[in-house]
C-alpha cells in the first residue's frame, strides 16, 4: 500500500510565517514613517521644475509670455498664465494655463525656507526669489529675471534643513535642482 503524503502548510507554519513578517514590518516601519516627508518634497521639487520647463517650452511654441506666478502665504499655490494681449505685464485676465495648490497635491510640503544662505550665496528673505513672485518667460525660452523658490515639509520649519529643496531658474531658462546638505551647510545638485 502507497503512503499518502499531504501537501501544504500546517495552520501552525502558517501562523509562525505571520508572526516573523508583523515583526519585520514593525521593525521598518519607523524608517519608512521618516522617509516620507522627503519622498514628498522631493516629489513636489520635481513636479514644479518639470512645470518651469513645460512653461518654458510652451513660451517658445507660442510665441506668447508665460508667468509662473507664486503664493507662498496661507494660498500656498502656483499658477502659470499664458500672456493673452502680449503687453508683457501680467494681469489675472491673462488666460490661466494651470493651478497647481500644493497643500492637495503634495500634502505637507510648502513653499517655505528657514535660516540659510540660498542657493548661489544670496541671503534668504522668502521662499520665492523671482521679482514679484513671478517667473516670467520670453517668447524666446529665456527668463526676465533669474530665481529660485525653496520647499519644505511643513513640520521642518525653524527645526531641520536636510529636507529643504531649491529649484534654481537661471536667465538662459536652465532649471537646476538642490537639496540642502547640513553636513557642508552647502546646496548639492540632485
Amino acid at each position: 500500500m502507497r503512503a499518502y503524503r499531504r501537501r501544504g502548510f500546517t495552520l501552525v507554519e502558517l501562523m509562525i510565517t505571520i508572526a516573523v513578517v508583523g515583526i519585520l514590518g514593525l521593525a521598518v516601519t519607523p524608517g519608512i514613517l521618516t522617509y516620507i516627508p522627503q519622498y514628498r518634497v522631493n516629489r513636489a521639487a520635481k513636479a514644479l521644475a518639470t512645470e518651469m520647463n513645460l512653461a518654458r517650452m510652451r513660451a517658445i511654441a507660442k510665441n506668447r509670455i508665460q508667468y509662473v506666478v507664486f503664493a507662498a502665504g496661507s494660498d500656498q499655490t502656483v499658477k502659470v498664465y499664458e500672456e493673452s494681449t502680449n503687453d508683457t505685464s501680467w494681469s489675472t485676465s491673462d488666460t490661466l494655463v494651470k493651478t497647481i495648490a500644493l497643500a492637495t497635491e503634495f500634502p505637507n510640503v510648502r513653499l517655505d525656507y528657514n535660516s540659510v544662505t540660498g542657493v548661489g550665496g544670496t541671503t534668504l528673505t522668502s521662499a520665492v526669489t523671482f521679482p514679484n513672485d513671478r517667473a516670467v518667460f520670453l517668447p524666446n525660452g529665456l527668463l526676465s529675471a533669474p530665481g529660485a523658490f525653496y520647499l519644505m515639509p511643513t513640520g521642518d520649519k525653524d527645526t531641520r534643513n536636510d529636507r529643504l529643496r531649491a529649484v534654481e531658474v537661471g536667465r538662459a531658462g536652465q532649471v537646476t535642482l538642490y537639496r540642502y546638505d547640513t553636513a557642508t551647510s552647502g546646496w548639492e545638485e540632485m
